[in-house]
Formats: structure tokens, sequence, C-alpha cells
């Protein structure tokens, strides 16, 4: 599994404090957004036609697996810097999910990328839930642009009710080659900061006894000689996936990506930093 992300693009944006969202892509922050790449609005642009739509099946196009999640105490002394002030993290009890992606040995799409976007939900047995957008994708034509790539991925928005969700992550992978695995950026409020009281997250309906994870696509958008089609995936939320995590620590945990030994409480967000 590839855990590099210098081949392909990662986009993080959101906001729970206040439920804002602006539509600015960027490489650290879910809520309160510190800016490394920007990929402005007014470069996007609308096209003025629809692409030719792909036929959906049933299953995802790309096979994506939690292979690492936490969700417990936060660490110990964790604040960011942001203009001179001191940023407190989103929440007490953050959260961090991982997704083993693979490029399946689809190659008749009619398109010159595709964006595939998922909808994941942690729910703890109390009631509490979090609910984050996760796309990702790759494109068909070798001749793809940045360009394009912004148009692209403007299409997203149209699938999803921004106030409904905590989070927006993404990647997207240039020329990815057929059945090769990657890590995802972290899908989760860990990492993120802000100038307002932290909360709970998912133990403000009180400490959970159980906590878990579900996905399912809730579309599709290609673009086809810069024209973009959105198609909405009705069928989706009857697809889910759903895994458990496990008690650990003070905390909730899904490893199959790392030796147990690696885990530290330090480090228990992302051990293989």
């Amino acid at each position: 599994m590839n855990k590099k992300n210098n081949f392909h693009r990662t986009w993080k944006n959101a906001s729970i404090a206040g439920k804002h969202i602006n539509r600015v892509l960027v490489s650290i922050s879910l809520i309160t957004v510190i800016v490394v790449v920007l990929l402005s609005q007014s470069s996007m642009g609308s096209p003025s036609s629809s692409a030719p739509q792909i036929a959906l099946s049933a299953d995802p196009l790309f096979a994506l697996d939690a292979t690492y999640a936490y969700v417990g105490e936060g660490l110990r002394n964790d604040t960011s810097e942001e203009t001179g002030r001191s940023l407190a993290p989103i929440s007490q009890y953050p959260s961090a999910v991982y997704f083993n992606i693979t490029r399946p040995a689809i190659e008749n799409l009619e398109c010159d990328a595709v964006l595939e976007v998922f909808n994941v939900t942690l729910k703890s047995d109390k009631g509490s839930i979090e609910t984050f957008v996760f796309f990702t994708g790759t494109n068909y034509n070798p001749s793809f642009s940045d360009s394009n790539l912004n148009t692209l991925t403007d299409g997203i928005y149209d699938l999803f009710d921004l106030n409904a969700v905590d989070g927006i992550t993404g990647n997207f992978c240039f020329n990815w080659t057929v059945n090769e695995e990657i890590l995802s950026p972290k899908i989760g409020s860990f990492g993120t900061y802000t100038n307002y009281k932290n909360g709970l997250g998912l133990w403000s309906a009180g400490e959970p006894n159980k906590i878990s994870i579900t996905l399912h696509r809730i579309g599709c958008v290609t673009i086809t000689n810069g024209a973009v089609s959105v198609q909405a995936d009705s069928n989706g939320i009857n697809n889910k996936k759903q895994v458990q995590l496990q008690h650990y620590s003070d905390g909730f945990l899904k490893n199959e990506l790392v030796s147990m030994n690696q885990i530290t409480e330090t480090n228990r967000f992302k051990p293989w930093d």
C-alpha cells in the first residue's frame, strides 16, 4: 500500500463550528481551514453543457476498506497556532479514519475522469453521530489537466447538503494504476482546530460502549471534454458497508495496517508517522 501523497492531490475542507463551509480545497484542516492548496472558486466556472452519464453498477467503482481508525481522548497539549492565536482541537474526543483504496480494472468508462463520492458516518451506541464526505477518483484521459480537475471537483457539492456534514476530504490520483492500493487521507475531526469551545464528539451523548463506521456511495461526478455530469446514487444507501471498532486504551480502534506495538499514547491517531 502506498502511504505517500506525492503523486496525488488531497483536499480537506469543512466546518463543524457554526456549520459554515467555504468552497476551498486545502490540505491541513477540516474545520478551521489553514490553506495550503487553494483551487479558487473563480477558476472553476460552470460548464455550459452536461457530459454523458456513465452506467452506475450496484458496486462502487473504487474499493474502499477501513484499514485503520481511532476515536478517543485527544492528545495532551494538542494546539495549533493561526495568526497569533492559539487554537484548540474541535473535539475532546477526535476521530480519524483511513481507507485502503484500490482502483479496479474498469477500463471502459466513457469519460476523461471520474470522482466517486461517499458518505462516511461514525456513530456511538449512545446516539452521537459524525458525518463526513469522502471522494476519490482518477483520470482516463492521459492529457487530463489541473484546470479540468478544478471543474470536476466542484461537481461534488451537488451531491450533498453542506450544512449536514461535519467535514469533506478527498484525493485524486493522476494515472492511477489498475489494482494499485493507496492509503486515503484522514477522514474525521482529528487535526482540526477552532477558537470556539471544543466539544465532546462521539462522547456528547455519554461515554460509548460501541462505535461503528458506515460507508455508502452517494454518487459520481464525471467530466468529458470539459462538460461535467453529476449522478446521484439513489440505491447507495441500500449498499452500506459497516465496521465495528474495538475497545482500546481510552477509546475505540480498528487496525489492519500496523503492528499493535507501533501504536502509542502519543501517535494513536496516525501511528505510521
